[in-house]
């Protein structure tokens, strides 16, 4: 009798032990599955998708966000950059399903036009000192590298405030303190923008 307690507490032992090491293997394997989320905008549902890493946006049915703060690149572009557009897409269509109206009424801007607009905010604030406060010259302002989005600059300011509170998710953030419509690809979607800066003439 004692020697089959014996058998029987050491089969017990044997099966726990057994039974640590599954647990243990299991804990590995839920480990290695972690993933990084990677933000993509969906033009079919016309939504933000995160998909994991090991899969990322799909090709021809996903525009990629972009993993980082978005920057000036080596070539002049014509247009808004494509990444930041799709940031603004998810984001307003985000907005959208909540009843919120969200555009773009200043986006990508040629050099000549925004020295254009600096030449005349020195008129309107009787220095150069005054006008960079709200205006750069063309060669360091982000309009003309497609990379500055004025939200709703001539309509409902609802969209911007929104933006404001939300854009992080989508990687846009306002950027100065005197302008509530300015956003920039400041960083990785699902990050934290920085504090506001004073005005443009702050700028880095």
């Amino acid at each position: 009798m004692f020697f089959v307690a014996v058998l029987l507490m050491g089969a017990a032992s044997l099966f726990g032990l057994a039974a640590d090491a599954i647990t243990d293997d299991k804990s590995k394997v839920v480990q290695e599955i972690k993933f990084s989320p990677v933000y993509c905008f969906n033009t079919g549902l016309e939504k933000l998708i995160v998909r994991p890493d090991f899969i990322g946006c799909v090709i021809g049915e996903d525009h990629p966000l972009g993993e980082s703060e978005i920057t000036e690149g080596t070539e002049r572009p014509t247009d808004i950059n494509p990444q930041v557009l799709a940031r603004f897409q998810s984001a307003q269509a985000a907005a959208k399903a909540e009843g919120i109206e969200m555009s773009i009424d200043s986006g990508y801007r040629t050099i000549q036009r925004q020295e254009y607009l600096f030449n005349r905010a020195i008129k309107e604030h009787n220095s150069v000192e005054e006008a960079i406060k709200w205006v750069l010259p063309g060669e360091i302002s982000r309009h003309p590298w497609g990379l500055a989005l004025d939200i709703n600059l001539h309509h409902e300011k609802t969209g911007a405030s929104w933006l404001e509170a939300n854009g992080a998710t989508f990687g846009l953030c306002r950027v100065y303190e005197n302008e509530w419509w300015h956003f920039e690809p400041l960083v990785a979607p699902g990050g934290i923008c920085p504090p506001l800066k004073p005005d443009a003439s702050q700028v880095k």
